[in-house]
């Protein structure tokens, strides 16, 4: 048996590369894999993942809406053949990718990047609840490394990113008796499409020689999250970017 035989797994996000390269390796553990957003787009994803022996489903659900996301995990449970077990959120709105100076950010790209992404991630943290509540399971935040860096040009996105790994922390906290764990993969600044090298956010070159590959460097970690080997870590944030940011 595999580390995640028998689970489910709901994966946001997979409409981008990041998001996919994980769900695949989710799938090499032997997870059954739910994908929840845009299901038209997700829809050629959903048959890889299938053509990898695993049970797939594509969902649709605006990931602000509390009510949507449930329905989608429901759906998504009864498409797979049991209740979600894992969450893994790697979803983030295009726009947060999109480099300008701190001084001209306005309004409205801050309201659609921090507020949207915070909207999301609470949305998604309770949805799950619901489903892992009296069970236990796994939730896992995809917080790229520019998250504890920072990174010049990225404010609403950088400061997004730190503000789901306090949520991820507190969450980690308030449902601990529960037996759900809640940790944050931090991949390298390659991994997005932020046009950010790693040289930008250390002081050296990633020890491990580059960023590495989602699929088979970053995944395996997340996939380690989210199996029973990880039941006593929760509330940390584990960088899988081929050592660009060496801090607590």
């Amino acid at each position: 048996m595999s580390a995640l035989t028998g689970r489910v797994a709901v994966v946001t996000g997979a409409e981008q590369p990041l998001g996919r390269g994980l769900a695949l390796s989710l799938a090499d553990a032997d997870a059954s894999v739910a994908l929840v957003g845009d299901a038209a787009t997700l829809a050629p994803l959903t048959a890889d993942l299938e053509a990898r022996g695993s049970r797939a489903v594509a969902v649709d659900a605006d990931l602000e809406r509390r009510d949507e996301l449930e329905d989608a995990f429901a759906t998504a449970a009864d498409e797979v053949g049991g209740p979600v077990d894992v969450l893994v959120h790697a979803a983030m709105d295009p726009a947060a990718y999109q480099r300008r100076p701190f001084e001209t950010v306005d309004d409205d790209r801050w309201h659609r990047v921090w507020e949207g992404t915070m909207r999301a991630a609470l949305a998604v943290l309770q949805a799950a609840y619901g489903q892992m509540r009296g069970r236990g399971g796994r939730i896992v935040f995809v917080t790229p490394t520019v998250s504890m860096s920072g990174a010049a040009g990225l404010v609403p996105y950088a400061a997004a990113l730190e503000g789901q790994r306090l949520l991820a922390k507190a969450a980690a906290r308030q449902w601990g008796p529960d037996g759900i764990t809640v940790n944050c993969v931090a991949p390298a600044p390659e991994q997005v499409p932020i046009d950010v090298e790693s040289l930008e956010v250390s002081l050296a070159a990633p020890a491990l020689g580059g960023p590495g590959d989602v699929e088979t460097d970053v995944g395996p970690v997340v996939a380690f999250l989210a199996s029973d080997a990880a039941h006593f870590v929760t509330g940390a944030t584990v960088g899988a970017d081929g050592g660009v940011w060496m801090a607590p």
